[in-house]
């Protein structure tokens, strides 16, 4: 059997305690004669006439921090095979890689070492130092022995200073959670009452206030809701982002909750003289296991901006059909539209767009956590716009 037929674009890769007892198996192509399994000798891969030369490779590894072109024969399913070794020592054990050829165990160690964005470029500069370590070692070049053993020491700093820096960053965004959190609870009280001090002053009976007056008390009202609204939005999105998406499944008539939803949202519509229609296909008379509330935080979102980004006279059509266990609740207006940079970071947090047609504002949160709401639910959320045409929101959900 040749190597070309084999191995020559498959590897494997171990990590094995100073026993040669695998403790990880990273990478396995081979169909190997034998299993190997966290527990087993690696040494059981190799043939038994090749144990000796086997022994030595983990001994050379171990005693100058890395071995290099070993040709060793290893037992596949198939029969016996003459494959390339290297391996090399980390922290608490040995990497060992076998591969059909030279270059295959190289670019098998740069893709491990590969271990994340940040440290790419230091990992590269390191397998090309390690190529030219891998020379000098057949001379037995006790200068790249050193120079390896500085390598290795700096690459497990380098991910000891990632670790650091990762749990850093995790105690100050929970840092951050908590103080939104409790700041949001603190301000949303006395919002709300200002908001109703407001509409108080505005609906009280034998009112002697004067039109500009009442403007201003109009515009304190407004003021208050849009910032109770704010302060929802960003309490939700804090518990989203602390991982506490708390769902509370129920199961419900889908076609009922739409009715209703629907029939809430037109009041807000009916204030800005536009229409909503709810066209609902006949096999949407299910039963659907979602948490209803969540559910219809999501809807309200959509329409509410549908009517908001509407001029009067228009129409929002809410389409529902259901299929194999899914509903696609589809929400299309005839507002403004929105631009192509608009739509690339429609769903990112404080991506707060342009003002409605009315002069509403947005809190640039809604649609963020309408998208994890949705995907909590194992669904989907999608949007399609044009400027000056309309948008179109489709969610789709399993049932």
């Amino acid at each position: 059997m040749s190597l070309t037929e084999t191995a020559v674009t498959r590897g494997l890769a171990v990590i094995c305690d100073d026993a040669d007892t695998v403790d990880c198996v990273l990478k396995n192509d081979f169909s190997l004669a034998t299993t190997l399994a966290p527990g087993d000798l690696v040494t059981s891969i190799f043939d038994d006439q090749n144990q000796g030369k086997a022994l030595q490779f983990f001994h050379e590894a171990r005693s100058l921090g890395a071995a290099f072109d070993w040709e060793l024969v290893v037992c596949l399913g198939s029969g016996p095979v003459a494959l390339h070794c290297a391996a090399a020592t980390l922290e608490g054990g040995l990497l060992v890689i076998v591969a059909g050829t030279r270059d295959s165990t190289f670019t098998m160690i740069e893709e491990l070492l590969r271990i994340n964005n940040e440290q790419t470029n230091s990992m590269r500069i390191l397998v090309k130092d390690l190529q030219v370590a891998s020379r000098r070692l057949k001379e037995r070049d006790r200068s790249t022995y050193d120079a390896m053993t500085t390598l290795n020491s700096q690459m497990a700093s380098m991910q000891r200073e990632l670790i650091k820096k990762n749990r850093e960053l995790a105690e100050l965004n929970q840092q951050k959670n908590y103080l939104l959190g409790m700041a949001s609870h603190d301000l949303r009280t006395p919002l709300n009452s200002i908001a109703l001090i407001a509409q108080y002053l505005q609906t009280a009976k034998g009112n002697v206030l004067d039109q500009e007056t009442l403007e201003m008390v109009d515009a304190i009202r407004t003021s208050s809701k849009f910032m109770a609204t704010l302060i929802d939005d960003l309490l939700d999105l804090t518990k989203i982002e602390a991982g506490n998406l708390e769902l509370h499944r129920t199961r419900f008539a889908l076609l009922p909750f739409l009715d209703k939803v629907v029939q809430r949202n037109a009041t807000l519509a009916h204030s800005k003289q536009i229409a909503i229609v709810h066209q609902a296909a006949a096999e949407v008379e299910i039963e659907v296991h979602w948490d209803a509330i969540k559910i219809e935080q999501v809807l309200n979102n959509i329409l509410g901006n549908a009517v908001k980004f509407s001029s009067a006279g228009s129409t929002v059509t809410v389409s529902t059909t259901a299929c194999a266990g899914t509903a696609v609740i589809e929400v299309r207006d005839e507002g403004t539209g929105m631009s192509a940079a608009e739509l690339e970071r429609i769903f990112t947090p404080f991506a707060a767009g342009k003002e409605g047609t009315g002069g509403e504002k947005s809190t640039g949160l809604g649609l963020a956590i309408a998208r994890r709401i949705v995907e909590g639910h194992g669904g989907t959320i999608d949007v399609i716009s044009a400027e000056k045409v309309g948008t179109t929101f489709t969610i789709t959900l399993p049932v």
